[in-house]
């Protein structure tokens, strides 16, 4: 049998030994909690520590292939356990990450490591920081904080360092919001450029995580929720349906990053545009003139609502559409309307002035007044007069 003094002498063993070790410390298992500090010296690892805690580090890359990821990060340990000081301890992990076992005096080297690692590799590096330890056999607490905090990327987004006490409470989804659906779709529709899909679709995240920051397969569940909304929308609209890139469910749950998700909801959208791009100019056109029609006839009492109702558009859709294709709000537009019939009436009958308010719209005269002053240059009465002279 070999001596134990020899087994050690193979690194490769050695090695193994050791991170079987740390993956049960880590897990809290009860066996390795006997005499720590004599399991540690008996692996040729440092067994003290001042306030030890944990940090679990992991490439920005995403693998298909599982040996191909655990090759990697093998290369990772190796790595670091060359470059760092013997009080650290290095070692791979049950999850796929790559564990450090620090003194917390000594957590400046985070941003070190960190820096080493993405030059040497080529490729930017997530690190996960767990709170300190007042014992050694406390550390499956700063573990787990690691852990936590290392999803946190989510957020923050990749090559970041996040420490356990810098994260947020997360809230979870009370109710899918249909009402946000609709309005980025209302939006998205009158969208004429890629600008403003993006923008739509930032604005819709923004108010979605106003109150806070959603637990993060609330995010992907609501986000594939969206997606197919949106593509039912789209195809009962649509008269003939284009060729385009349908979502991929799987595609989605790969990405890490709330950002990831934002861009592949916008390149789905973009793709998704041109099957409305046929029919919608033509569409857009008929609208915005039924619209100024029905301004015209009953500019007295029109409103955005009622308008909307007429040509069957929710207000926001058809606000955000009029002023996309004539370059004016619905109501600098109806303003317009309003101000040219009482020049008519100005010129053409004896209504006082209070009577051509009222028959354009406006219930306040003075105000009418104002408006009236401010788009001609001149007041009612000065209007009436110029005119008839």
């Amino acid at each position: 049998m070999l001596s134990e003094g020899l087994l050690f002498k193979e690194d490769v063993v050695l090695t193994w030994m050791r991170d079987r070790f740390l993956r049960n410390l880590v897990s809290n298992t009860a066996a390795v909690k006997t005499d720590l500090k004599d399991c540690l010296s008996r692996l040729q690892l440092n067994p003290y520590y001042t306030f030890p805690a944990l940090a679990l580090l992991e490439p920005a890359i995403y693998f298909d292939d599982e040996h191909e990821k655990n090759v990697y990060l093998e290369r990772m340990r190796d790595y670091m356990q060359k470059k760092i000081s013997d009080s650290s301890i290095v070692f791979v992990d049950e999850g796929g990450r790559v564990g450090l076992l620090f003194s917390w005096v000594s957590k400046d080297t985070i941003e070190m490591i960190q820096a080493m690692l993405s030059e040497h590799f080529q490729q930017p590096f997530n690190i996960g920081v767990g709170k300190p330890c007042g014992h050694l056999c406390d550390i499956v607490h700063s573990y787990r904080q690691a852990s936590r905090a290392l999803q946190y990327k989510f957020y923050r987004g990749t090559g970041k360092i996040i420490y356990y006490s810098e994260l947020k409470r997360y809230e979870s989804l009370q109710h899918y919001p249909s009402d946000k659906e609709k309005e980025l779709y209302d939006a998205y529709k009158a969208a004429e450029s890629t600008a403003e899909i993006e923008s739509c679709v930032q604005l819709f995240y923004s108010e979605i995580l106003q109150k806070g920051l959603l637990d993060t397969q609330s995010v992907y569940d609501l986000t594939v929720r969206l997606l197919v909304g949106t593509e039912k929308r789209v195809l009962s609209e649509a008269e003939n349906v284009s060729a385009y890139e349908q979502f991929d469910v799987m595609s989605i749950v790969k990405l890490e990053t709330l950002e990831e998700i934002k861009q592949y909801v916008i390149h789905f959208l973009i793709g998704l545009k041109d099957v409305l791009a046929h029919n919608q100019k033509e569409s857009h056109r008929s609208i915005i003139k039924k619209t100024i029609h029905h301004m015209e006839q009953e500019c007295q009492f029109a409103s955005l609502q009622s308008v909307a109702q007429k040509v069957y558009m929710t207000p926001t859709y058809l606000s955000l559409l009029f002023k996309t294709n004539t370059g004016k709000t619905f109501i600098e537009h109806l303003t317009d309307i309003r101000i040219d019939k009482a020049k008519d009436m100005l010129k053409s009958t004896h209504f006082k002035n209070y009577e051509v308010a009222e028959k354009v719209g406006y219930q306040d005269p003075r105000y009418f007044s104002q408006i009236f002053k401010k788009k001609v240059g001149l007041s009612p009465s000065e209007y009436r007069e110029s005119v008839g002279k």
